[in-house]
């Protein structure tokens, strides 16, 4: 978000090879953008007409709706209160013009690093439900992930556990939730909801002697079909091929 149109150029040469660039001329556009199109990470000038950055960065990162999004502050600004001003604001870096190409390439790919990460983690094969220690998310993205995390465990054996239970929960509109486990699990709930309950049953499999019946029962699954054909799309076995193959941990 620059309302220079010279300095928004010079930023879209700078990472158009790399990211789909949308641009704004000031805060309130950029909300506009951000309610219609989901952002993966925000670069903002400071000095803006009708809303600045840190007045938008301040809007976003207490919208929980937004708040998980990385904003990068670019300002000419660059004393150390002005720094300590945006980090207030909630701005995850805080980077002063005149900049180096190669110091904005590197904080937004060290940013969306650490996103992608936490992809990973919740679209790996193990057996774990719980969030990873150092995910290098801001602590409000942490405190959401692990309520929804503990929230979704502690209802797993329902079966009517989906996404419109999460919304009331978080008191978030569909579109809100969509958006933001989209960015920070790359699932949307459902396919973040039946991911927790494939975890959790692979777990009960290796770590107790239950019957694959009432496993899939525990985990909320009420089709047994469906049930075996998610779970060896997820682990290349099925239930009862996997507690072969891995073996009951006592």
């Amino acid at each position: 978000m620059e309302d220079e149109s010279e300095i928004r150029f010079l930023i879209r040469e700078i990472l158009n090879n790399e990211y789909i660039i949308y641009e704004a001329e000031n805060g309130l556009q950029a909300i506009d953008l951000i309610n219609n199109i989901i952002q993966d990470l925000i670069v903002s000038d400071v000095m803006m007409p009708r809303m600045d950055g840190l007045e938008l960065c301040n809007k976003l990162k207490n919208t929980p709706a937004f708040c998980h999004i990385p904003f990068i502050i670019l300002s000419a600004r660059g004393s150390e209160e002005h720094h300590m001003e945006g980090y207030e604001a909630g701005a995850d870096a805080y980077i002063a013009k005149p900049f180096h190409t190669t110091h904005l390439l590197i904080r937004i790919r060290k940013l969306l690093e650490s996103r992608q990460k936490l992809h990973e983690h919740f679209n790996n094969d193990n057996n774990s439900n719980e969030l990873p220690e150092a995910t290098g998310l801001p602590e409000g993205d942490k405190e959401f992930l692990a309520k929804l995390v503990d929230l979704v465990n502690e209802h797993i054996c329902e079966p009517e556990l989906n996404a419109t239970f999460l919304e009331k929960a978080f008191c978030m509109s569909k579109m809100q939730l969509y958006r933001k486990l989209k960015i920070l699990t790359g699932m949307t709930p459902g396919e973040f909801i039946r991911n927790l309950r494939l975890k959790s049953a692979a777990h009960l499999l290796l770590t107790t002697s239950l019957n694959v019946t009432e496993i899939y029962y525990r985990t909320g699954f009420n089709n047994q079909s469906y049930f075996f054909r998610e779970f060896k799309k997820r682990y290349k076995y099925a239930p009862n091929e996997y507690r072969d193959v891995q073996g009951i941990r006592e």
